[in-house]
């Protein structure tokens, strides 16, 4: 093949559409774990919400969300990258062009929309963690499929090696960074608050918050809180090892027709769910009704650990057996998957103007229902934007300026 042949991004006839699904569908249930935070339900208690919010429903709701989707579609959404990966590696094979300096290229311009979207917009980003572990990944993509299985397995176990290094051996790396947060916020006067034995600036009045300035400015000090969780809960470890899963899943399916084999995505489905759903509701009960001591912290990071992925992989492997009865429905999602990127950054927009201070300052005003329902309503109106986005236009808005940054020349964005 002639080396000089320029490379493009994947064309809509060679998109694989049931990937697109999953890929919407992780962006709605990502926000639905977002938007707990978002709108400051975790941070505010039940007398600040507006009382005809508060409804029967409120616990039931609270408890089943956390325990089906908290870090599941996440999950979803790291393994749909490690496919990506696989995808773009015989992509460039093809072409007979070098796979790492294009990726590790791709990974640059998807960290500066990262850093943008963690240190001055919010905390609660993952693309600059997806970035950085790319640059890791690419050191794996000539593994053989058994050892990315079991270099998998050891990361996605290795938090709980991460939680004895903290609590038995004493090692409390995180709280450095923690630090860093404590002394940024009183160097310029931010409030403080108080959580687990540790000062914090306080995020009651950073969402209430109404100067755009002071908005910005302690975004800058929540990255440092951002880090710290991702350290103390060893989520680095576990997104690479669902990475890895992804390489490998990417791979059977374009040499395996992974996707049709329904005998080993029953098997998936089956297994997954019935692993991870009971020992995932056991972790929402450490959650809600524990004391958090040293035993049930370490009992949390253990379920988190065997029962998140687990149900991801079950949740998938369902969705690829309703994708292959021709479950309609499903068609709703693909608009959103093929512009997640600017899906998930609009969400953080339509959502600080929705709840926060410089916004319409409805944070902490709804209960855990309402708030699901107000997820609902935002999704369904990024359903009809995709939609029509994408009657006119070829890639998302932030797609397209990605795969320019990307690909190193102007890529038309208009349809004919």
């Amino acid at each position: 093949m002639d080396t000089k042949t320029e490379l493009h991004p994947v064309t809509k006839e060679d998109r694989i559409d049931f990937l697109d699904i999953l890929r919407g569908i992780a962006i709605l249930f990502i926000y639905a774990a977002n938007i707990v935070y978002f709108s400051g339900y975790f941070f505010f208690p039940p007398e600040a919400h507006i009382p005809a919010t508060n409804l029967v429903t409120d616990n039931f709701v609270d408890f089943t969300a956390f325990t089906l989707i908290d870090g599941k579609f996440y999950s979803i959404f790291s393994l749909l990258f490690g496919i990506g990966c696989a995808i773009q590696f015989q992509n460039l094979n093809n072409y007979n062009k070098p796979f790492k300096p294009f990726f590790k290229r791709r990974m640059f311009w998807l960290l500066m929309f990262g850093l943008v979207h963690l240190v001055f917009i919010w905390l609660g980003d993952i693309l600059t963690l997806y970035a950085l572990l790319g640059f890791v990944l690419v050191w794996f993509v000539n593994c053989t499929n058994k050892q990315l299985i079991n270099w998998a397995i050891l990361l996605i176990l290795f938090p709980i090696a991460n939680w004895f290094v903290i609590h038995v051996a004493n090692f409390n790396y995180p709280n450095y960074i923690f630090q860093l947060n404590t002394e940024y916020s009183k160097h310029f006067g931010f409030q403080m608050t108080e959580w687990q034995g540790k000062e914090f600036s306080d995020f009651q009045a950073y969402l209430k918050n109404d100067n755009m300035v002071e908005f910005f400015k302690m975004n800058v000090g929540n990255t440092f809180i951002r880090i710290g969780n991702i350290l103390l809960e060893g989520r680095m470890f576990k997104v690479l090892g669902i990475f890895l899963i992804g390489l490998w899943t990417g791979r059977k399916i374009l040499t395996e027709d992974l996707l049709n084999n329904i005998k080993f995505l029953k098997k998936v489905a089956l297994y997954g769910i019935c692993i991870g759903l009971p020992v995932s509701a056991f972790r929402s009960y450490i959650e809600f009704f524990s004391n958090q001591d040293l035993f049930w912290s370490f009992l949390n990071t253990l379920s988190y650990a065997f029962g998140t992925v687990p149900l991801a992989m079950g949740y998938t492997a369902l969705l690829a057996l309703m994708y292959k009865k021709k479950v309609k429905f499903l068609h709703w999602f693909a608009p959103v998957g093929k512009t997640a990127l600017s899906n998930y950054i609009f969400q953080t927009f339509i959502s600080i103007t929705l709840f926060y201070g410089i916004g319409f300052n409805l944070a902490g005003k709804f209960g855990i229902t309402v708030i699901m329902g107000i997820t609902l309503l935002i999704f369904i109106l990024q359903i009809f934007m995709s939609n029509w986005w994408l009657k006119h236009f070829r890639f998302g808005p932030l797609e397209w300026i990605w795969r320019q940054a990307t690909y190193g020349k102007k890529i038309k964005l208009k349809k004919v």
